[in-house]
């Protein structure tokens, strides 16, 4: 079965192309071209809108009133099918690493059943700082230890591609040399640094045990100052250490996405939502909040953060998608078969208009989302 995708602007790494066509072909992507198109089974009308590669959320909890890891197969299909629909096409769950939530989620790594698809699991605990865990219970946190980590590595064997450490914890160093020696869904477990009241001595001594990502820069973590630049400094001076940032207008001041942007490129920024379901609080002046008014996750939506890192941070939409693409597909391993629109990838593609409102998202090969069809 071949569908051609016509009569759009192709986003690509380098350019924006007008007039492309992509032709899918089963699951991948067959060709990607300008010209007369080739013969197809079907095709899909662009309407001279953007065809981009599928949005890749590194880091989301829920969405719209929906945990991802919800037990129940019809929560976790609401959240999938929800974000798809603004053009997600593959994600990282933000979860606990008990028993129960991996063996709930073990099943679900890789499927799309018209959402997007699960590539892995992302702890954010235990081994974090408890005087900067956020909105996270302190019960949920736990000292570094080797036991520890190989209880929660034997739990998610093959399945956990990310795991957030504070360096500065006793015995946190230790282990990350363990969990990088594991291998994920698609490639060695990443570190990232987050939660964290290192120093930037203590967060640059992270970077050389291993840790390569940032959790949520700026937010939970120690920030700049000019004569102890903390982690939030260690991280911008660093060019090899990969950020998420969550631009949804709250979390960040549009000053900071430009400086991170402007320090880390797009190469080594990656747009996340932190999105929650939400369902269990107040949402006040843009974001769930605890009672005591802390932060508690997102409701952003990966393509309103597409839209809203333009303005803020005085980029392209080419460097805006890229920082939702190929920038997190290389962060977990997945460049080879994610992140752009080349022959031989995943048919993983959205398309949108001009104010990122997404028209259609396809997985896989297959149409799981359109609007007004």
């Amino acid at each position: 079965m071949k569908t051609l995708i016509e009569n759009g602007v192709l986003i690509t790494p380098t350019e924006e192309i007008a007039g492309g066509w992509v032709l899918v072909e089963g699951k991948r992507i067959a060709e990607v071209g300008t010209g007369v198109a080739p013969a197809a089974d079907s095709r899909i009308d662009a309407a001279g809108g953007a065809v981009a590669p599928g949005f890749i959320d590194l880091h989301a909890q829920g969405f719209r009133g929906y945990d991802l890891w919800d037990p129940s197969e019809e929560g976790f299909l609401a959240a999938t099918r929800q974000m798809a629909s603004t053009g997600v096409t593959a994600c990282q769950v933000s979860c606990r690493p008990t028993d129960e939530v991996c063996r709930t989620m073990r099943p679900r790594i890789g499927r799309s059943d018209g959402g997007c698809r699960v590539v892995g699991l992302y702890f954010e605990v235990p081994f974090i700082s408890p005087e900067k865990r956020g909105a996270i219970p302190a019960e949920f946190l736990e000292r570094p230890s080797r036991g520890a980590a190989e209880r929660i590595l034997e739990a998610s064997s093959g399945i956990l591609s990310m795991i957030t450490i504070a360096p500065e914890q006793p015995g946190a160093l230790e282990l990350v040399p363990l969990l990088r020696g594991t291998r994920g869904p698609a490639g060695p477990v990443v570190c990232a640094l987050g939660h964290t009241s290192a120093t930037f001595d203590e967060a640059v001594a992270g970077f050389d045990a291993g840790i390569t990502h940032s959790t949520h820069l700026y937010n939970a973590m120690t920030g700049l100052h000019h004569r102890e630049p903390g982690a939030v400094g260690a991280l911008l001076a660093r060019p090899d250490i990969s950020v998420e940032i969550i631009c949804d207008g709250v979390h960040l001041h549009p000053a900071a996405v430009r400086v991170a942007v402007a320090c880390k490129g797009v190469e080594k920024t990656c747009l996340i939502t932190d999105c929650v379901s939400a369902r269990d609080r107040n949402v006040v002046d843009g974001a769930p909040r605890l009672a005591d008014g802390t932060i508690a996750g997102s409701v952003l939506s990966m393509d309103r953060a597409v839209a809203n890192v333009q303005p803020f941070a005085g980029v392209s939409l080419r460097e805006a998608i890229e920082m939702a693409t190929l920038s997190p597909a290389r962060v977990i391993g997945l460049d080879a078969s994610k992140g752009t629109l080349e022959a031989g990838k995943d048919a993983d593609i959205v398309i949108f208009d001009d104010q990122i409102n997404v028209r259609l998202t396809m997985i896989g090969g297959q149409v799981v989302w359109q609007a007004n069809p």
